[in-house]
């Protein structure tokens, strides 16, 4: 099978990083009720830094980076030793693409919660942005050291082997993925795109279809779904596939790569 180019060269549809975020999951109308009680909280008491990182956290779930960061520095203002200040405020710096400045805040919470998992798999996935992927690496090891299970590290982890060409090595990372969480859609789509590399479009479409089954709309998986079907000679089934999904939005991951302006 002739693989096509544009997996060969852009591995963009590994890069799709991460489901897991700070805030509980929860819907926009609670949330902003829940900011509304708080903010009535923090008027009363300003200097409750408890209060300040819980507001931050929503800021953040809402996608509200720069009032997140607001809340942890003020947070940080006040308790300037505060471990989960600089966690949440190096995650909001590097959505807003101030990149390297996320990972100097990570790497300060990293100093005072080494046993972090979560800790070192988020600034491995800042490093990824960067395009450092050896202390990326360093930190997705680190995070697995520290929590076998950790299906994100995996994943992230896997995107790296995967680029490096050690196919092998990422599909063991993928599985370990889809193992330790098997409702995570994204460890479906590379496994199933790591097969396709792999030049077995069999094993490729049983993944593609078990990340479609938990997002069904995810264009990026019916994307590579057409691309399966063609290499196993089903070009009708692909080209219908193929229409459905250009229709469809992009991919809904939950913490991708932004375009940062300051981040050199």
């Amino acid at each position: 099978m002739i693989m096509p180019a544009r997996y060969i060269i852009g591995l963009c549809l590994f890069l799709m990083l991460s489901q897991h975020t700070i805030a509980e999951v929860m819907t926009a109308d609670k949330a902003n009720i829940r900011l509304q009680h708080l903010s009535q909280e923090i008027f009363k008491s300003p200097q409750d830094t408890r209060l300040l990182l819980q507001r931050g956290d929503i800021y953040f779930q809402l996608h509200e980076f720069e009032k997140a960061v607001h809340d942890y520095s003020v947070a940080l203002s006040i308790k300037p030793k505060l471990a989960e200040a600089y966690f949440g405020r190096g995650m909001a710096l590097g959505r807003l693409g101030n990149v390297r400045e996320g990972i100097a805040d990570l790497s300060i919470f990293l100093e005072r919660r080494p046993d972090s998992s979560i800790g070192y798999t988020k600034r491995g996935v800042r490093y990824l942005w960067i395009g450092d992927r050896d202390n990326a690496a360093k930190d997705f090891h680190k995070a697995i050291a520290l929590n076998p299970q950790n299906a994100e590290a995996h994943d992230d982890l896997g995107v790296i082997y995967a680029q490096k060409g050690e196919l092998k090595t990422a599909l063991s990372h993928f599985k370990q993925t889809i193992t330790h969480d098997p409702e995570y859609q994204k460890g479906y789509h590379n496994l199933a795109l790591g097969y396709f590399l792999s030049e077995d479009a069999s094993s490729a479409l049983t993944y593609v279809n078990q990340a479609i089954q938990l997002q069904p709309n995810n264009r990026n998986s019916l994307m590579l779904k057409a691309e399966i079907l063609l290499a196993l000679g089903k070009k009708n089934e692909a080209l219908l596939i193929r229409e459905e999904a250009e229709y469809l939005p992009e991919g809904n991951w939950s913490e991708q790569a932004p375009t940062p302006e300051n981040n050199k």
